[in-house]
């Protein structure tokens, strides 16, 4: 952080054109409340508000936009301000500390955290200076540059640099394996690689302040030991995913001599090696099955009853708190559980009104060792009263569509209100795709626990089945059995929400859910009973 003087503090030079900055105090804003002044050598002047909070410098959304001449677009109808750059948009939160990146070639999107949350006031947007910066540079490199030691920011065609530092692939055969070759325009930083070992094989390449031609690389056709193609470009790094043959055994990463590329060399077995390892393994999943099969009964739910305590969750628009039908929901079905299902022990993350934190709920069904994590929740949108409606039955991944972010973004929000929210500063969009990954032993049983779930609740309710979407909700990362989140219904539609809060509502609901789980439980240990080991499965589910 800058040190103050008396009078005046250097913030930022733009330049086209060079332009110096000088902070002074500003009257018409409260103390904290700063103006940066910035001049060039000729007779160009901008101002750009901003504030001084905990000393950490903020910057006006609004204003850093106007000078570097991109477009801002408000909403204020959800507090969200977006900055469109050529081929992204940005989007922040006041009161959030995440930024929703979105990668128009890719239509993907990435979240950011912040190191704190944006502040909105006097109809502004303020963002940490520096490390917003540091998102754009890497958004924009062809635009923008910042020198932190001269605290020198330049735009325009003045700037010599590459756009992307990554800009192809290509795979060669060699006698032992495959030599994959990542084209990088620069010498490239921190590299990590790592082959997933089991199961589908993927590798990870993930390079740190790296941009890479994510529209290139998509066009480019799967070819040798590569089967798929997969780019990740988030702010502070990109992620190659490569899925790659059966027989790569390992990955070893080394410089191209006398060239900036990185060369991985995938190392591969004969067809004999290869011939008695899945003898041996076979032989090992028959001498197992029997005690995996018992080992994976569904012998123990785990019911979420989301939000509690100081977390209301959605307020409908006859003030109804989420918080106590996803009680209601929770109790109800963990009864009928109890009742008609003996060999089965129910598991709740929360039985009264308090507050538990995301990350502390997978971790209690882990702990309790859950077969099936059931987290209940109610919907809403944006402006209430309104006429949606429906129940809708979430998967964990990324959110492919607005909608879904959204409401994962909402439900997530509840991190505000712990203690230490530093422990989700590791879910960079790099991360969520491994934890997503690391659940794929899990994914197609909560599909199909979804998909039969959704099934009875439309047949046992006279609601609207919405289906089974995707979204990136953390309540259910770090889960060690199949998942979903339910979200039972629309506290922003007034019909809807009577039947929500009514004892006979929350009774159909929790038994439509009941009538799921016992579907899915006999389905589940028929195919558990009949199952044999195979070499896709690893006779383990």
């Amino acid at each position: 952080m800058m040190k103050k003087s008396s009078q005046f503090l250097p913030i930022l030079k733009i330049t086209a054109f060079l332009l110096v900055a000088v902070l002074a105090s500003s009257h018409s804003y409260a103390e904290g409340r700063k103006t940066l002044l910035l001049t060039s050598g000729s007779k160009d002047t901008v101002s750009l508000r901003g504030m001084d909070s905990s000393s950490v410098l903020f910057v006006s959304l609004k204003d850093l936009a106007g000078a570097l001449k991109l477009t801002g677009v408000e909403n204020t109808t959800v507090g969200k301000y977006e900055i469109r750059l050529p081929h992204h948009r940005v989007k922040c939160t006041k009161g959030n500390p995440f930024l929703v990146i979105t990668d128009l070639s890719t239509n993907t999107a990435t979240v950011y955290q912040l190191p704190r949350s944006v502040i909105a006031e006097s109809g502004l947007y303020f963002v940490p200076l520096e490390t917003f910066v540091s998102v754009l540079q890497l958004l924009w490199p062809d635009h923008l540059s910042y020198d932190y030691d001269t605290e020198t920011l330049q735009t325009g065609a003045s700037i010599a640099s590459t756009t992307f530092d990554i800009t192809g692939v290509r795979i060669e055969p060699k006698l032992n394996g495959y030599l994959l070759t990542i084209l990088a325009t620069r010498p490239l930083g921190d590299v990590e690689a790592w082959l997933k070992p089991d199961g589908e094989k993927w590798l990870f390449v993930t390079v740190a302040n790296a941009r890479a031609d994510t529209s290139a690389l998509s066009r480019l056709k799967p070819m040798g030991a590569i089967r798929q193609i997969l780019t990740f470009q988030s702010p502070t790094s990109v992620q190659l995913t490569f899925k790659v043959a059966p027989d790569v055994v390992s990955a070893d990463v080394v410089n191209e001599p006398g060239t900036d590329n990185l060369m991985v060399a995938l190392h591969t077995q004969s067809a004999a090696e290869q011939a008695e390892l899945e003898r041996k393994r076979q032989e090992l999943i028959r001498e197992n099955l029997e005690k995996d099969r018992s080992r994976w009964k569904l012998d123990v739910i785990v019911i979420d009853a989301g939000h509690g305590g100081k977390d209301p969750g959605t307020i409908g628009v006859g003030k109804t708190k989420e918080k106590d039908i996803t009680l209601g929901i929770a109790l109800k079905l963990g009864k009928l559980i109890e009742k008609n299902l003996k060999d089965v022990r129910v598991v709740y993350t929360r039985k009264t009104d308090k507050f538990v934190e995301l990350y502390r709920r997978t971790q209690i069904a882990n702990e309790a060792g859950g077969k099936l994590f059931v987290s209940i929740h109610c919907n809403s949108t944006r402006r209430k009263p309104s006429r949606q409606n429906g129940f809708e039955i979430y998967l964990l991944r990324p959110g492919k569509t607005e909608d879904a972010i959204e409401i994962a973004e909402r439900e997530n929000s509840v991190i505000q209100l712990e203690d230490d929210k530093d422990r989700y500063q590791q879910l960079t969009e790099d991360n969520f795709i491994l934890y997503t990954l690391h659940q794929s032993a899990f994914m197609k049983y909560s599909e199909r626990f979804a998909a039969i779930a959704a099934s009875r609740m439309a047949k046992h309710l006279r609601i609207k089945n919405s289906g089974v979407k995707q979204a990136g909700f953390y309540v259910l990362v770090g889960a060690s059995m199949p998942n979903v989140l339910v979200e039972t219904g629309y506290l922003s539609n007034p019909k809807e929400e009577k039947v929500l809060r009514s004892r006979s509502g929350q009774e159909r609901i929790a038994e439509a859910l009941f009538n799921g789980i016992k579907e899915y439980k006999k389905v589940y240990e028929e195919g558990l009973a009949q199952s044999e080991p195979t070499a896709s499965d690893g006779g383990s589910r």
